[in-house]
């Protein structure tokens, strides 16, 4: 009787060497996109604290920084900005605030918005990382920037209570 041998076949040289190309490819991809994932996430922290440092200055609508030698109040440097709302789809409500001429508060007021009607409102733009930045040294703000702020500016809208609202173009019957 004859004993058989069995035949061992293991993976050639082509074939090893192909498969360590694979893994390094697969291997690079991951690299990649984890670095990619680490940066967005860095960049989402970033984000995020410096929500959190600033927009409670721009929520209670804190705008001065202090006061100078002479008792004046100094501001944040802000620009006025015109808003024009201009209805185009269908009619509905409008709220808007007005002052109280008894009162002098402000109330809550509604009226009717009709198709070609428009609002007319004016807000101030303004960043608060100057008063978190107020006090700092040159070193300690530069370092707030590159740190925390990672060189992202934050501007915020304080937009001032608008008017009832006008038609653009009046017509017989009170709509357009």
């Amino acid at each position: 009787m004859k004993k058989s041998k069995k035949k061992l076949k293991g993976m050639t040289l082509v074939e090893m060497i192909i498969s360590i190309f694979i893994f390094a490819l697969m291997g690079g991809l991951l690299i990649l996109i984890g670095t990619h994932i680490d940066s967005t996430t860095k960049a989402t922290n970033r984000l995020k604290n410096k929500i959190v440092v600033e927009s409670p200055y721009a929520a209670n609508h804190v705008k001065k920084i202090g006061v100078d030698g002479s008792g004046n109040d100094i501001n944040l440097p802000s620009t006025e900005l015109d808003i024009v709302v201009v209805q185009d789809e269908i009619d509905g409500k409008y709220y808007y605030q007005e002052k109280d001429a008894t009162t002098g508060k402000m109330v809550a007021k509604e009226a009717e918005f009709k198709k070609g009607d428009k609002v007319e409102m004016k807000a101030d733009k303004y960043a608060t990382e100057d008063l978190v930045t107020d006090g700092m040294t040159a070193e300690e703000k530069k370092a707030y920037q590159e740190g925390v702020n990672g060189g992202l500016n934050l501007e915020f809208l304080d937009i001032q209570p608008a008017a009832p609202p006008t038609p653009l173009s009046p017509t017989p019957g009170g709509g357009p």
